[in-house]
């Protein structure tokens, strides 16, 4: 009842004039006939008012629509016309589906984006084509790639030398299609042409933003209200970095990408994402999807359906995709076994951290939209689990109705306490028992809750005997039989202690849930099972996998153990019988998250580690940069000052808000007076331990080297690499345990640079050097002081 004769049922797109207070239907015909047959949506207004563009699936609101597709329409309200906008390059109505419409101030530039139609006829060679849109005296560059069914966004600039940028001489050239990626980027003609770049501009500082900060322009990049009054009142540059204390990094990001827009290098980097319903395009803009999952490249594909009867292993490096194609995996694995049977089959699918289990979840409902049928508040079916192996260990036990209660760290470091105090060496009766004991009494509490957590436990050792044929490799310090015997009898010393309380450990619990499938008392099993992040799993827990799945020809694994932060002498056979992954192991070789320079420079501090696997360490990268920066301060008031001004400047270099940034420290008595220091010198930090990481945080990430596994950051500060911080300190006086406690600490130093995509710097006293600092080579890294 807005205005006469609106009879056709559908949602239609109205215009209401407050100054004169008259409203008027847009979403008509020319001759003011409504649409019949689809909705009008999707409205954006010109500046004056004149014309509106909007979305409409009506057949006769102009003549020869036939497509049977929304098509974006224009309506001269002052003219009382309207036209179709979303045409091909020849005139031609277009097959795909127009969405998101919008138009410029003057009302002479319209722009929408496009799925699954293609805008140029006749295109049939399948291949990935470059294209071109006329907007005014602008042009849209892009590329299409019609099997993946994804358009990727180049360039949006003044017509004429805009086709330079591409290698193009003419719309009817040889090589008008070329795919553009960082090769295309660094080809001479870009190299020698640097207006083709936008200048980078001042890396910070007190530069006037580009445009003013209206209300209306934070609407249209759906910034949320509640952050408008911090953003309206931002001037320069240094402004917007400081209002990441109250803006989200996510929010502040679509800020600076507005303001700033990427250049040719950027561009290229950026990677591909995978589209499976352009609604979703919607979802992610209001915040109801976590994100896309990355487009496979054409080594990475054919994994996920290589050897569907495994076991399977995948090995790469950091940043090799392992976990994406896992994610792809479970895709690869349900329509084939539909395919095969015609029914969905049972799928768990296992991450290592708690943290990843949301943001797979949400990929797999995209990934598989089209192949099962979501529950009613849109989560996966039943069939498909998406946990980490801990959690599940813990709801098959919990399953045997037996009370119990988590050991925490605090409970396992009394009772080890307490099996200490209890075990005399007269305890032990035997001589040579009671002289092994006096050995171990000088090893470490936290050495030996490892052996009781990755040996014992973790090798399902639940007797002397077995304990005493377990393999130690990567332990550091060689036990002999009169030592494993101590050391067991001190283990049920400590485990008798635990037990008194009702209290379990997690190793414990696992082979409580093992012992449950084995026996049969827990009969739920997968079809498949797909173990993300194998190496950082003790032999146990894999082994509770493979008894999980209904044969062991499921079973999917990714690792890499070069960045096991835990699990020393990583070894396969160690796991399962039927764990034979020998002839069915793919390497991933190619690097999509770390820069090169970054990368080769961190190889350096794991090269000559016994425990390091030649085969994941041997990457090639997509992406280049500067070399990492090593600096040298003059006591921790200048560290703090150098780390607030370097991620002020890479901040400003890149474009991202200080958000983007994580410094890793080894403890949180380091981390938390830096978080401080960082906020007086301007910068938004937070410390977080790895119990309350949040990545969607504001600011700055302070955090341990240990919470920081398996995340990444475009910017990253490993700071106070310091001789009695890194490597930590340690009362060890054995040569093979102090060394096995060096690698380890050295590993997690390179877990913590590899973090790093686009910018890392390491610092340090000048006068406290870590020794895996002195290391370092000046070929690779940057040093400053």
């Amino acid at each position: 009842n807005l205005v006469p004769d609106d009879t056709n049922g559908w949602v239609d797109v109205f215009v209401h004039d407050r100054s004169t207070g008259a409203t008027s239907r847009v979403s008509v015909a020319s001759n003011g006939a409504e649409g019949t047959d689809g909705p009008g949506n999707s409205p954006a207004i010109s500046a004056d008012g004149r014309y509106v563009t909007f979305i409409s699936g009506a057949t006769n609101l102009v003549a020869g629509d036939t497509n049977g597709v929304d098509d974006v329409f224009v309506r001269d309200r002052a003219a009382s016309t309207v036209a179709r906008a979303s045409k091909g390059l020849d005139g031609q109505q277009i097959d795909g589906q127009a969405r998101n419409p919008d138009i410029s101030g003057d009302g002479s530039v319209v722009s929408w984006s496009m799925f699954r139609g293609w805008v140029v006829p006749g295109d049939a060679n399948q291949d990935d084509d470059v294209y071109r849109y006329r907007l005014g005296d602008f042009r849209l560059i892009y590329a299409a790639e019609r099997q993946a069914q994804m358009v990727n966004l180049l360039s949006v600039g003044p017509r004429g030398r805009v086709y330079e940028r591409f290698n193009y001489d003419g719309w009817n050239a040889p090589d008008a299609a070329v795919a553009f990626g960082p090769q295309l980027a660094a080809r001479p003609e870009w190299q020698e042409h640097p207006e083709w770049r936008q200048p980078a501009g001042p890396a910070a500082g007190a530069a006037r933003l580009p445009r003013v900060l209206t209300a209306d322009l934070l609407a249209r990049w759906r910034i949320d209200p509640a952050h408008h009054a911090v953003l309206l009142a931002c001037r320069t540059e240094d402004d917007l970095l400081a209002a990441n204390a109250h803006v989200p990094d996510a929010a502040l990001d679509r800020v600076m990408k507005g303001l700033y827009s990427p250049t040719p290098d950027q561009l290229a980097a950026e990677p591909d994402l995978m589209l499976y319903d352009p609604a979703d395009l919607l979802r992610y803009a209001e915040g109801d999807l976590a994100g896309f999952l990355l487009r496979l490249d054409d080594r990475q594909e054919p994994l996920t359906r290589w050897a569907l009867r495994g076991p399977t292993l995948v090995k790469g490096g950091p940043g090799s995709g392992k976990s994406t194609v896992a994610l792809y995996r479970v895709r690869a694995v349900v329509d084939h076994h539909l395919a095969q049977t015609g029914r969905l089959p049972s799928v768990l699918f296992t991450t290592y951290t708690n943290a990843l289990i949301n943001a797979s979840e949400s990929l797999l409902r995209q990934l598989l939209g089209d192949s099962v049928r979501l529950t009613k508040n849109g989560r996966l079916p039943p069939e498909i689990r998406v946990s980490t192996l801990s959690r599940t260990a813990q709801w098959i036990a919990r399953s045997s109705g037996e009370p119990y209660e988590m050991a925490g760290d605090h409970h396992r470091a009394q009772a080890l306490h307490a099996a200490r105090a209890a075990l005399t060496p007269r305890a032990f009766g035997q001589a040579d028992l009671a002289a092994a004991y006096g050995q171990i009494r000088e090893l470490r509490d936290d050495y030996l809750l490892e052996e009781f957590d990755w040996v014992i436990e973790g090798q399902t050792c639940r007797h002397a005997a077995a304990y005493l044929a377990a393999d130690r490799a990567g332990r550091g310090i060689a036990f002999g039989r009169e030592r494993r015997a101590a050391v067991w009898r001190l283990y049920e010393t400590y485990r008798d202690h635990l037990a008194a309380q009702n209290l379990i450990t997690w190793g414990e619990l696992t082979l409580a849930a093992l012992d449950r499938v084995r026996a049969g008392e827990f009969t739920r099993r997968w079809d498949y099972v797909i173990v993300d992040e194998a190496q950082d799993l003790p032999p146990a827990a894999l082994a509770l996998a493979v008894e999980l799945c209904r044969d062991p020809g499921g079973v999917f694994l990714t690792a890499d153990a070069n960045q096991s932060l835990y699990n020393r002498g990583f070894r396969w056979r160690a796991v399962h019988t039927a764990l034979a992954v020998s002839g069915r192991t793919r390497i991933l070789r190619r690097n999509y998250r770390t820069a090169r320079p970054i990368a080769a420079a961190a190889a350096e501090i794991v090269a000559g580690l016994p425990d390091a696997d030649p085969d994941a360490a041997q990457q090639e990268f997509v992406h280049t940069g500067p070399p990492p920066d090593l600096y040298a301060a003059r006591g921790a008031t200048d560290q703090w000052r150098h780390i607030a001004h370097w991620i002020t400047n890479a901040a400003g270099q890149l474009r991202l808000p200080p958000g983007a940034a994580a410094v890793l420290v080894a403890s949180g008595e380091v981390g938390r007076p830096l978080a401080e220091a960082l906020r007086d010198h301007g910068l938004p930090a937070r410390f977080m331990p790895s119990r309350e990481f949040d990545m969607e945080s504001p600011g700055v990430k302070v955090t341990t080297l240990h919470a920081s596994k398996g995340l990444e950051f475009p910017i990253v500060v490993v700071a106070h690499a310091e001789a009695g911080r890194l490597p930590r300190p340690t009362a060890a006086t054995d040569p093979d345990e102090r060394a096995a406690h060096d690698d380890a600490q050295r590993r997690l130093f390179y877990v913590g640079c590899t973090r790093a995509m686009r910018r890392l710097l390491v610092t340090y006293d000048q006068a406290l050097p870590s020794p895996f600092v002195a290391a370092l080579s000046a070929e690779r890294w940057q040093r400053t002081a």
